[in-house]
């Protein structure tokens, strides 16, 4: 078997991993790099600062408007968005920050396998939240009529529950993959440890991760966007048969004034599908990349300090997560805005729950996408 260190919820190989009766040979076990070890607590405190303040606003914001009336679509999504990254600042980030303070797991067995349990399923609900609402936002805009028939206020939904089970179920290896074990071989020394079959196994399972968590996902997630702007494109141009027969053109585009609102809602769409693709890969790529390289090559530089630095940044997209989809829903940013600034102020009017929905006809595409 493969003996696996971790320094985040994925696990890594050891540097030099020993056959067991070979103790005695190997490197100190406490041998740690001091500046590298403060750079480690350094960046984990500040990335739990920045996902559980961040997402703490958010959905202190969403809470103030629910209190108002009912949640929108997009607001419960939104909302189970900031609690899956919440997950992650509490059962990842932090525990991780305690590990890395201590050196070894201060803990039972129990506590090791549910800890690191945790970590996982924070990992999937993030990614599987962003993908559940674009799914959702794919079948608003592109199947009106169902969603229209399937939506509504409530706290939970179909897309929200599978994203959460998913993300309890794909978590499960975890358990019994990571244990409390005898780092030393004898040595007394013990660590909440991965353990593989060799030589496939630690592979397989940081390949399967990486595809479940990130490849997969991101896959989803730019497909739907690509067919929301085909669909929001198909809607602003006539095609050649309304354009030969002009009035059925007219009875698709609509008045000037909601051609213009079809217009900047394309803009909009674009924009937000620029940015949640672009950010989603640029804050997942680098923690996957060394991850993956760790895992396949024997010769990666494992110990040094950029590359130990990147394995902890499996949250960095839960940092990001809220500030868009609060910057793109005109409701949510100006309850944010109203509550940093501690005074409670009216929401614009016109901003219920139906324009932020999604699920209406395209007639209320423009509204929609500019919530």
């Amino acid at each position: 078997t493969v003996m696996a260190s971790t320094t985040s919820a994925v696990p890594r190989p050891l540097s030099q991993p020993t056959p067991p009766g070979n103790g005695s040979e190997e490197e100190p076990l406490d041998a740690r790099d001091p500046l590298l070890a403060q750079a480690e607590l350094a960046l984990l405190s500040t990335v739990f600062v920045a996902v559980a303040l961040s997402n703490g606003l958010v959905l202190g914001a969403l809470v103030r408007r629910g209190r108002r009336g009912r949640w929108a679509p997009m607001h419960v999504f939104i909302g189970h968005l900031c609690l899956a990254d919440l997950a992650v600042a509490l059962f990842q980030v932090l525990p991780q920050l305690a590990w890395d303070a201590t050196d070894r797991f201060r803990g039972p067995d129990a506590l090791c396998r549910a800890v690191k349990y945790l970590q996982m399923v924070g990992m999937y609900a993030s990614s599987y939240m962003i993908l559940a609402m674009t799914l959702d936002r794919h079948r608003a805009i592109c199947r009106p009529m169902l969603a229209h028939r399937h939506g509504g206020g409530a706290r939970w939904n179909r897309p929200v529950l599978v994203a959460w089970a998913f993300s309890l179920l794909l978590s499960l290896p975890q358990l019994f993959i990571f244990a409390q074990r005898d780092v030393g071989d004898g040595s007394g020394v013990l660590d909440c440890w991965a353990r593989f079959a060799e030589p496939w196994g630690l592979r397989a399972y940081v390949t399967w991760i990486a595809l479940m968590v990130f490849v997969a996902p991101a896959l989803g997630i730019a497909a739907c966007q690509v067919l929301i702007f085909r669909e929001i494109h198909a809607s602003l141009v006539p095609g050649p048969a309304e354009r030969a027969g002009g009035r059925r053109g007219r009875r698709r585009t609509g008045s000037p004034s909601e051609g213009a609102r079809v217009s900047a809602a394309m803009a909009k769409t674009v924009r937000m599908t620029l940015v949640i693709v672009i950010v989603y890969v640029l804050c997942w790529a680098p923690f996957f990349l060394v991850q993956l390289w760790a895992a396949w090559d024997p010769e990666a530089p494992r110990e040094g300090p950029p590359f130990v630095l990147l394995m902890l940044l499996a949250s960095l997209n839960s940092c990001t997560n809220p500030w868009i989809y609060a910057s793109f829903s005109r409701s949510v940013s100006s309850e944010l805005r109203s509550l940093l600034c501690c005074a409670w102020t009216r929401a614009p009017p016109g901003l219920g729950p139906h324009e932020e929905s999604c699920a209406t006809a395209s007639s209320f595409l423009a509204r929609d996408t500019s919530s």
